[in-house]
């Protein structure tokens, strides 16, 4: 009896996956393999967070409105996206990988966590690099700051200041790797049944 795919009942989809369990299991154990192989195979990779803090090179005593905290804030805020945008400029990029000594293509990801602070995030393939590359984003950077402050009178310009960057292993996770090569086993399994039943009829 041929069973139209269009109108299966439910029963006669747990016969078709019954007599196709084999081929059903066979798939979803090949992308557990395949999963496992990924994980263990993925290649070694490390993301170094560097945080800088815009701060300023010196204090001038005013009583001038524009010069009160409030002010300095937003001026701070402007300027920490100025270096965000930096940061996604190739040119920089290039420098600062230049400067560090490291060979790599990868983008610079760079964000404002606050009116001071910049989040940075490099991709490296050594842990050793993280050093090097914060060293010299933090040159870079302050040098570009030298550069728009040889136009200013101000002795209160702005300059860059940067943590000690934080390391950890850019790398899959084994429940995460597990789960996705289940949950495709699974789909693949069942268009898998579904195809060689309608083949078969």
């Amino acid at each position: 009896m041929r069973i139209n795919l269009k109108y299966m009942e439910l029963r006669e989809v747990i016969k078709v996956f019954k007599e196709n369990r084999r081929l059903f299991f066979g798939i979803v154990v090949a992308f557990l393999f395949v999963g496992v192989g990924v994980f263990f195979f993925q290649p070694q990779a490390y993301s170094s967070n560097l945080m800088l803090n815009v701060t300023r090179s010196g204090i001038q005593e005013t009583q001038e409105y524009r010069y009160d905290e409030f002010y300095r804030l937003q001026a701070d805020e402007r300027f920490a996206d100025t270096i965000v945008r930096w940061l996604g400029s190739p040119q920089i990029t290039e420098d600062i990988y230049e400067k560090s000594g490291i060979v790599s293509k990868k983008t610079i990801k760079a964000r404002r966590l606050s009116s001071q602070m910049i989040e940075v995030i490099f991709v490296l393939k050594n842990k050793d690099d993280a050093e090097k590359i914060s060293v010299a984003a933090l040159e870079v950077l302050n040098g570009q700051i030298e550069i728009l402050n040889r136009k200013q009178e101000s002795e209160t310009w702005f300059m860059l200041v940067a943590s000690e960057p934080f390391v950890m292993e850019k790398k899959l996770g084994p429940i995460i790797v597990f789960a996705a090569a289940l949950l495709l086993g699974l789909f693949f399994g069942a268009w898998g049944v579904m195809i060689s039943h309608y083949f078969k009829k």
